[in-house]
């Protein structure tokens, strides 16, 4: 039998079970990937910075290939439509790469089983419609999903 693991701090516990990952394109800030890597520090997650660039790339060159026309960013002269679905496909595959991520970061790190998805919807984006369907809002659990922002925001400040 493996010997009895006993964490030494809840750090320690959290490294073994809870990975995070921030999902950044060319267009994320500096300030948001180092927020999320401090915050993976100070709880202890087994944390990764993953580029979406080449997936989102990947998908547009699939579309234009299909189409003939490649979507732009209201900001570069396309149109509404244009810029959500960029927005939307963005968040689409953050969905599909934490799937991913959660079936084989266990073999990655040497370990059986799969991990489970926690998405991070509030109830106010569930309230007013304003998500994504296949986004963040797409989990197998949602710790925050029945809180609202602002009292999440009082919660944590």
């Amino acid at each position: 039998a493996p010997p009895l693991w006993v964490p030494t701090d809840p750090q320690d516990m959290a490294g073994r079970v809870f990975h995070t990952a921030f999902m950044g394109t060319d267009n994320s800030s500096e300030a948001t990937l180092s927020r999320a890597k401090r915050l993976g520090e100070a709880i202890g997650s087994y944390h990764l910075s993953i580029k979406i660039d080449l997936m989102v790339e990947a998908i547009l060159k699939v579309f234009q290939l299909t189409t003939g026309k490649m979507p732009q960013f209201s900001s570069r002269g396309g149109s509404i439509s244009e810029d959500l679905a960029l927005q939307n496909i963005q968040a689409r595959l953050r969905m599909v790469t934490a799937y991913l991520f959660a079936q084989l970061l266990p073999w990655v790190r040497g370990r059986n089983g799969f991990l489970l998805v926690l998405g991070s919807a509030n109830v106010d984006e569930g309230l007013r419609g304003y998500m994504t369907k296949y986004d963040c809002s797409s989990a197998d659990l949602n710790p925050i999903g029945a809180i609202s922002k602002n009292d999440l925001k009082r919660m944590l400040l």
